[in-house]
């Protein structure tokens, strides 16, 4: 580790330290902390987010060890999921040809197409959403709308030049569109494909947009809160990536806390049938929406999905949901 990486992580860490416990603090608590923090590197494998989205600084053993931080998150990753195959996920093409029955939706991938078939391709979908083929966290994510557009050559270019995917917009549920109308506010569900041949629900989450993204996602300005896995009822308040929690939606005003989502039980059939698809790929994070008819779409699959949105609205860590699966994993 170099000398600059290791002062621009300490400089991280006593931001965060302004930020989510006391700007005012001094050195000498600074520093104490600081010798907390790297603890909790050397025991739990922790980061320097961990730390503060979990608020480690308070807890005691018994609470920490639970978390999934880093090193446990990988640790699932590495047990479960094959690593060239993770491959299919990384790639929002790939995973739409692999997933296609659960798309619902049409998509073009812009570089392996021509001007005709794009032109093809607008004329059906005059309005699409841009994706990166690869990457997260919502980045690059936006919505074109063509009668908008005087030069569609141009924009081919400029889209063939980004290599993107362009898909038909989903028209989600009007329940779920209440929270949120200028975002998809979708599902995030992840799976385990267990050693004993069976896919279980590990958590979900509602994800909601807030304010004018289309991406709910919750390290792009989103509100994420827990759902219990058996009913679908969303059972903590919402909360961002600052920490703040809502009862209410802050843009809209509905109540979060006690929504139950619609088809759940069709989501949570449809994310099983996916899991299987791709057995090598084990633990998968999905991002799932949901039409008015009870059609379930798949927007993409998670292969090293962060377990921060199951976490931080309870604040209750996750790694007993998975320890003994790993370890009966790791004998098998």
């Amino acid at each position: 580790m170099s000398l600059n990486y290791a002062i621009s992580k300490v400089k991280k860490l006593w931001n965060g330290i302004d930020t989510y416990i006391n700007p005012k603090l001094n050195w000498f608590i600074k520093a104490s902390i600081t010798l907390d923090f790297l603890t909790t590197v050397l025991l739990y494998g922790a980061g320097v987010n961990d730390y503060f989205q979990y608020k480690l600084y308070k807890r005691r053993h018994s609470a920490r060890k639970d978390f999934v931080v880093y090193k446990k998150r990988m640790k699932i990753v590495k047990t479960f999921n094959d690593e060239s195959d993770r491959n299919i996920f990384n790639s929002k093409e790939r995973f739409n040809k692999v997933f296609k029955d659960y798309i619902g939706r049409e998509w073009l991938s812009v570089k392996d197409s021509n001007l005709a078939l794009f032109e093809e391709f607008t004329e059906r979908v005059p309005k699409f959403i841009v994706k990166p083929n690869e990457g997260s966290h919502g980045k690059g994510i936006r919505v074109i709308e063509v009668e908008n557009i005087k030069d569609k050559e141009s924009l081919y270019e400029e889209l063939k030049k980004e290599e993107v995917l362009i898909e038909e917009l989903i028209i989600q549920h009007d329940e779920l569109a209440t929270f949120n109308p200028t975002s998809v506010n979708s599902l995030r569900v992840v799976t385990l494909f267990c050693p004993d041949n069976k896919v279980r629900v590990m958590t979900a989450n509602l994800r909601m947009g807030n304010g004018q993204k289309y991406a709910d996602n919750f390290h792009h300005n989103g509100i994420a809160a827990l759902l219990d896995v058996e009913t679908g009822i969303v059972v903590t308040k919402g909360v961002d990536r600052d920490l703040k929690e809502y009862i209410t939606h802050p843009y809209t005003g509905k109540q979060i806390i006690g929504f139950k989502i619609p088809f759940w039980r069709e989501v949570v059939e449809t994310v099983s049938n996916a899991a299987r698809l791709v057995p090598t790929v084990g633990y998968i994070g999905w991002d799932v929406a949901i039409g008015n008819d009870g059609r379930i779409f798949l927007i993409e699959g998670n292969s090293a999905a962060d377990p921060d949105i199951s976490q931080i609205p309870d604040q209750i860590g996750k790694w007993p949901l998975y320890k003994d699966f790993v370890k009966e994993k790791q004998r098998s």
